[in-house]
C-alpha cells in the first residue's frame, strides 16, 4: 500500500497542501512502515497563476499509488485516479503524518474506486497468463493427436 499526500514541504512533518495540482511535492508513504518519498510538482503554471498538471498523475501511477489524500482534486486527475483504481481523500489541514494517521485509524472518508487498481493489475496477469495455458494446451493436445496416428 501506498499512499501520495498532497505537501508544502519534504518531510512527514510537512502541512498538508490543499491544492493537489500546485501542491510543492507529493508525499509518497507506505503506511505500515512511514517510510517516505518526496517527489517534487514538477508542473507548469501559466501566466495567470494556473497549474498544468498533466504529467505527475501518471508518474504517481508509476509509483504504485493506492490512495491519494489532497485538500482538493480537479476533476480531469480525479477522473484519472477513479479510473485507475486510486482511492482518494480529502483533508484540508494537519501534517502529512498525521493525515496517514487519520487513514490508518479509519478517521479519514475515502472516495472509492470502482475497482483497486492492485485488483485490476491481478486480473490483467491472471487472463495474460489464461491466454498462456490455453496455447499451450492446444500445442499438448496436438501433438498427442499427432503421436496417437
Amino acid at each position: 500500500m501506498k499512499i501520495c499526500v498532497s505537501a508544502m514541504g519534504r518531510d512527514l512533518d510537512a502541512q498538508i497542501d490543499w491544492k493537489f495540482g500546485r501542491c510543492p511535492y507529493f508525499l509518497i508513504v507506505d503506511p505500515d512502515t512511514m517510510a517516505f518519498e518526496a517527489v517534487p510538482n514538477e508542473n507548469s503554471i501559466d501566466v495567470a497563476g494556473r497549474a498544468f498538471c498533466i504529467a505527475h498523475p501518471e508518474s504517481l501511477l508509476n509509483k504504485g499509488v493506492d490512495l491519494v489524500i489532497s485538500g482538493n482534486i480537479g476533476p480531469n486527475i480525479y477522473h484519472l485516479f477513479h479510473t485507475a483504481g486510486v482511492d482518494i481523500a480529502t483533508l484540508t489541514a494537519g501534517t502529512v503524518k498525521e493525515a496517514v494517521e487519520m487513514y490508518k485509524s479509519g478517521g479519514l472518508s475515502i472516495i472509492g474506486a470502482p475497482m483497486p487498481r492492485r485488483i485490476k493489475e491481478e486480473i490483467s496477469m491472471l487472463e495474460a497468463r489464461s491466454k498462456s495455458l490455453r496455447q499451450e494446451l492446444e500445442q499438448v493436445e496436438k501433438r498427442l493427436g499427432e503421436l496417437r496416428k
